[in-house]
């Protein structure tokens, strides 16, 4: 697992950045055996199996643990459902109503009922494990660091020879990682329009098999493989002679239509060359080429990475009891979603992710130096151009803040 962290001078961006990832956490290094081989060559662009020698890839959950949570904790829907034959069983039969408080809610899992329907056949689903369970929360930080888009962790456990979902396609990228147990998966190559985003037109209708040619891929996944699924190929599982449980982990991915889309927004959001006219003639010679020039790349890195980091969970949590540190006291930068550092309308701000803090522009370059830290370091040692105690002052906030930590 990593623990370095990666710092990036952005010019373009205008700000420094930091990814911290977790260390008792995978990432995509976990899922992958050469990282970089696979950004590169494979993601977004092919089928891909990886093979772990069937044994159970560390570091992800169990099974077991995922029903426990789901049974033991009062899971409420929709962050679980039931699902046999490629239908999803209504909710009414494995939930009760319930008391919390002055309100009444009615969604709340009925542990026994979903026991029976799950030993009846039925697959369960636990949807946005990422929002619900701590330790996948930061797996999905991690690989979004790796990835640069946004991530969501399902997972599916089904018992012997279940069907759960038809035949399908995603609309977003795919890992599936099998926990344990086996399943056969069978992939075919993408047919017109499944390759779309769903936000793209109106939505594709679901391929049949009569659609489709011999499939891509006939495997069968045992605990530890690992198999990739672009965006938009159709592809059908089933469970054989044992139970299985396997998480999916979907690749948010934005999309160019919609960055490109949000840059000429941003453009054109105050006063711009944007809002005039188009010169006559315009479409016979030079003048589209400058278009570019008026999109603000920095502004739309910005806003890319803003649009990722606010729809992850928020690893990076403010202590309840913060430490109190001295100008000696040895800290260190706390792991979590990416870290950025700017000067915005006269302020230093410090992007967290799910939040932003403001300081005094003299704070900035303290800040900056906060994210260029290697393993332990001490506030009196900073290379900044503050004094001691107002080192210690923008250091205490940042201890409250969750960014550092006694090291």
């Amino acid at each position: 697992m990593k623990t370095a962290a990666r710092v990036i001078d952005d010019a373009v961006a205008g700000w420094l950045t930091r990814a911290q990832p977790h260390p008792d956490a995978p990432g995509l290094d976990a899922l992958v055996a050469d990282p970089d081989r696979f950004i590169h060559e494979v993601l977004f662009r092919r089928v891909e199996a990886s093979s772990n020698a069937g044994s159970p890839r560390a570091g992800f959950v169990t099974s077991d643990e995922l029903w426990e949570g789901a049974v033991g904790r009062g899971a409420r829907t929709p962050f679980f459902r039931l699902v046999r034959d490629g239908a999803t069983l209504p909710s009414s039969r494995v939930t009760r109503t319930a008391g919390a408080g002055h309100r009444t809610i009615d969604d709340v899992i009925q542990p026994n009922r979903a026991l029976e329907e799950h030993a009846a056949g039925a697959t369960m689903v636990f949807q946005g494990l990422q929002l619900t369970d701590p330790h996948l929360a930061k797996v999905a930080n991690n690989l979004a660091l790796d990835l640069g888009h946004a991530v969501q962790i399902n997972a599916y456990v089904s018992p012997v020879a279940a069907r759960g979902l038809e035949l399908h396609f995603d609309y977003h990228d795919v890992f599936v990682v099998q926990l344990d147990g086996r399943k056969r998966w069978r992939v075919w190559a993408p047919l017109d329009g499944t390759r779309q985003p769903v936000r793209v037109g109106p939505r594709t209708p679901m391929p049949t098999f009569a659609e489709l040619a011999e499939p891509l891929v006939d495997t069968t996944l045992e605990a530890g493989d690992c198999l990739y699924l672009p965006r938009g190929f159709p592809h059908a599982a089933e469970t054989v002679e044992s139970a299985s449980g396997h998480l999916t982990i979907g690749i948010m991915a934005m999309t160019w239509h919609q960055a490109v889309r949000h840059a000429a927004d941003d453009a054109v959001a105050g006063p711009s060359v944007l809002r005039a006219s188009v010169p006559a003639g315009v479409t016979d010679g030079p003048g589209l080429a400058d278009l570019a020039a008026h999109l603000q790349p920095g502004a739309l890195r910005r806003w890319m990475v803003r649009d990722t980091w606010k729809r992850q969970p928020a690893t990076r949590l403010r202590p309840l009891h913060p430490p109190d540190i001295g100008p000696d006291t040895p800290v260190v930068v706390t792991p979590g979603p990416l870290l950025w550092s700017r000067v915005n309308d006269g302020r230093a701000e410090l992007g967290l992710g799910d939040r932003t803090l403001s300081l005094p522009t003299d704070a900035a370059p303290m800040l900056d130096a906060v994210l260029r830290s290697e393993g332990c370091f001490t506030l009196a040692a900073l290379d900044t151009p503050l004094d001691v105690g107002s080192a210690v002052v923008v250091g205490r906030r940042l201890t409250a803040e969750g960014v550092l930590a006694r090291g």
